[in-house]
């Protein structure tokens, strides 16, 4: 049964799949930050074991940052990753925000494309250790029109 688990600060399961995933098998050097500490962490469990984890945090009241979404290899090509991003999304709709945007690593963007993922109007690339990055958003609540009450 696959169980997702919040957390405020980083949890030592996601930490593990992080060094694993981001760590070990991509070569990054920097990979834990500030923000780890000031976010909401999502560890994926199967049958009680860490499969997969991803962070979001919030960049303003209407708009949150999705991050570090790590799925152990053995589990890939499963749609556990789009499970976890649907579960991020989740959670920040319940946080009142209204927007994701995430910084995708190139070759992940068709990934996220498929989830509903735009990339960004100017298409910047971001180099992070080399890797390039390209900001994609997702609408997750269109605002509602302010059409005034009548009474």
């Amino acid at each position: 049964m696959i169980k997702p688990v919040f957390h405020f600060s980083l949890p030592e399961d996601a930490k593990a799949i992080r060094e694993q995933v981001f760590v070990k098998e991509q070569g990054f050097q920097h990979e834990f930050d500030d923000f780890d500490a000031q976010s909401w962490h999502l560890v994926l469990y199967l049958d009680n074991h860490p499969i997969a984890t991803g962070r979001i945090h919030e960049l303003d009241p209407e708009t949150y940052q999705i991050g570090r979404v790590a799925v152990l290899k053995s589990f890939r090509g499963q749609s556990v990753g789009t499970y976890v991003v649907k579960f991020l999304c989740n959670k920040i709709i319940s946080l009142g925000a209204r927007k994701a945007v995430l910084l995708a690593q190139a070759d992940k963007q068709a990934f996220y494309r498929k989830i509903g993922f735009r990339p960004d109007p100017y298409g910047e690339v971001i180099m992070d250790e080399g890797v390039p990055h390209v900001k994609m958003e997702k609408v997750l609540v269109k605002k509602r029109p302010n059409r005034g009450r009548y009474y």
